[in-house]
């Protein structure tokens, strides 16, 4: 089983004052169990219990000083532990040229996510991804392994350009049969159309607002081969490819997801938009 670092990530559209969604995501995880509470907050110089909504926004305040210095190096990190966090999470720099906002959890404490190996059973970490959603108002939500998110994105890469022989290739690139990685590699830059209204890859965990489920078209997605297909009441959708830990290594279940690449030909639905 890989024991790579997983993210849980949260996009939703850019606004000029985006701090209050990221501040009620704080406190949906303090209120959503004892183990997804956020204890400290790294400054960018030094930890500080948390204390209070009011507390963490002037911390923002000083580090927006030292972006408006130029100094893009320091960041606020959230975190559930000082030493061995469970995750921690962080708030992206606004002045980050991107049309969307976004949100991060590293679930960093070298385990799976799920049990027996991991934290969480499946309905505790299927209850805080929705939880997450719908506190910060995310439009799209993936889970991903580094392993995973190297696969699609460098075979992505791979296939758009020509490869050089000073560019090395990924272990998880190399090691994976290269039929699978044809396949879940087939997407199209997310800065080439807009990853809000079209899916930009499929995950481990997926969420798909109602733009997104109208473009790929409802039914198409009710008779997909996802473990889970839960509507939401926003008209959006939790795609679970699998309720066990996804591993990157294990051929079965790269397939499974390769397949659900080739049913939904993500590639064409971003190529006719770019």
């Amino acid at each position: 089983m890989s024991q790579q670092t997983s993210t849980l990530q949260l996009f939703r559209p850019r606004e000029t004052e985006s701090l209050h969604r990221f501040l009620d995501l704080v406190q949906a995880c303090n209120d959503h169990s004892h183990a997804t509470r956020l204890r400290y907050v790294y400054d960018g110089g030094k930890f500080n219990d948390y204390v209070s909504i009011g507390a963490l926004e002037q911390a923002f305040a000083e580090l927006e000083k030292h972006w408006s210095d130029g100094d893009f190096d320091r960041d606020v990190i959230l975190s559930t532990d000082k030493d061995t966090p469970l995750f921690s999470l962080v708030h992206t720099d606004p002045f980050e040229y991107t049309n969307e906002d976004n949100a991060a959890f590293s679930f960093n404490n070298g385990r799976p996510l799920l049990q027996p190996e991991g934290h969480f059973v499946y309905e505790e970490f299927h209850d805080f991804f929705v939880t997450a959603i719908k506190a910060y108002k995310a439009r799209y939500a993936a889970v991903y392994d580094t392993e995973l998110e190297t696969l699609i994105s460098f075979a992505s890469f791979y296939g758009e350009v020509e490869i050089d022989e000073e560019i090395s290739t990924p272990d998880i690139v190399t090691r994976t049969p290269e039929h699978l990685t044809a396949r879940i590699g087939k997407v199209v830059s997310p800065g080439l159309f807009d990853p809000l209204e079209i899916p930009p890859a499929i995950y481990w965990f997926n969420y798909w607002n109602e733009d997104h489920v109208k473009t790929v078209g409802e039914e198409k997605i009710k008779q997909a081969a996802f473990d889970v297909i839960e509507k939401l009441p926003d008209g959006g959708y939790i795609l679970v490819v699998q309720k066990d830990n996804f591993d990157p290594h294990n051929t079965g279940h790269l397939e499974k997801l390769a397949a659900l690449y080739d049913y939904f030909d993500l590639y064409t639905l971003q190529q006719s938009a770019s």
